[in-house]
Protein backbone atom coordinates (compact mmCIF):
# COMPACT_ATOMS: atom_id res chain seq x y z
CA UNK A 1 0.00 0.00 0.00
CA UNK A 2 1.26 3.39 -0.82
CA UNK A 3 2.10 6.05 1.88
CA UNK A 4 -0.23 8.47 0.65
CA UNK A 5 -3.04 5.61 0.57
CA UNK A 6 -3.22 6.28 -3.24
CA UNK A 7 -2.13 4.01 -6.22
CA UNK A 8 -1.35 4.88 -9.83
CA UNK A 9 -3.25 2.98 -12.23
CA UNK A 10 -2.90 2.85 -16.18
CA UNK A 11 -6.45 3.57 -17.32
CA UNK A 12 -6.42 2.09 -21.40
CA UNK A 13 -9.66 4.15 -22.15
CA UNK A 14 -12.32 6.66 -20.29
CA UNK A 15 -15.62 5.18 -21.80
CA UNK A 16 -18.50 7.07 -20.34
CA UNK A 17 -19.39 9.24 -17.74
CA UNK A 18 -22.25 9.66 -15.00
CA UNK A 19 -22.45 12.38 -12.38
CA UNK A 20 -20.94 10.30 -9.88
CA UNK A 21 -18.29 7.83 -11.87
CA UNK A 22 -16.00 7.10 -14.73
CA UNK A 23 -16.65 3.82 -16.78
CA UNK A 24 -12.67 2.84 -17.46
CA UNK A 25 -11.16 0.00 -18.74
CA UNK A 26 -9.16 -1.02 -16.50
CA UNK A 27 -6.58 -4.44 -17.96
CA UNK A 28 -8.94 -4.79 -20.72
CA UNK A 29 -12.24 -4.91 -17.80
CA UNK A 30 -14.76 -2.18 -18.02
CA UNK A 31 -15.79 -0.94 -14.66
CA UNK A 32 -17.11 2.08 -13.02
CA UNK A 33 -14.68 3.76 -10.69
CA UNK A 34 -16.29 6.83 -8.18
CA UNK A 35 -15.42 10.04 -9.23
CA UNK A 36 -15.24 10.72 -5.14
CA UNK A 37 -12.18 7.64 -4.95
CA UNK A 38 -10.06 9.57 -7.84
CA UNK A 39 -8.00 12.79 -7.27
CA UNK A 40 -8.83 15.67 -9.37
CA UNK A 41 -11.52 13.71 -11.26
CA UNK A 42 -12.37 17.41 -13.04
CA UNK A 43 -9.38 16.83 -15.60
CA UNK A 44 -10.59 13.51 -16.92
CA UNK A 45 -13.48 13.44 -19.55
CA UNK A 46 -15.00 10.67 -21.78
CA UNK A 47 -12.24 9.50 -24.55
CA UNK A 48 -9.46 9.86 -22.85
CA UNK A 49 -6.87 7.17 -23.68
CA UNK A 50 -4.05 6.00 -21.86
CA UNK A 51 -4.36 8.31 -19.20
CA UNK A 52 -2.65 7.83 -15.64
CA UNK A 53 -5.11 8.16 -12.71
CA UNK A 54 -4.64 8.27 -8.72
CA UNK A 55 -7.70 6.39 -6.96
CA UNK A 56 -7.50 5.21 -3.56
CA UNK A 57 -5.83 2.01 -2.88
CA UNK A 58 -9.27 1.22 -0.97
CA UNK A 59 -11.01 1.54 -4.49
CA UNK A 60 -8.34 -0.43 -5.90
CA UNK A 61 -7.91 -3.08 -4.22
CA UNK A 62 -12.30 -3.76 -4.00
CA UNK A 63 -11.95 -3.44 -7.79
CA UNK A 64 -9.01 -6.06 -7.91
CA UNK A 65 -6.80 -2.81 -9.55
CA UNK A 66 -3.22 -3.44 -9.79
CA UNK A 67 -0.90 -0.05 -9.45
CA UNK A 68 1.92 1.25 -11.60
CA UNK A 69 5.26 2.25 -10.06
Amino acid sequence: MSHSGYVHVLVEKIIGESDSAFLCRIDGEEMWIPKSQITDPEIYERGDEDVTVSMTQWIADKKGIEGID
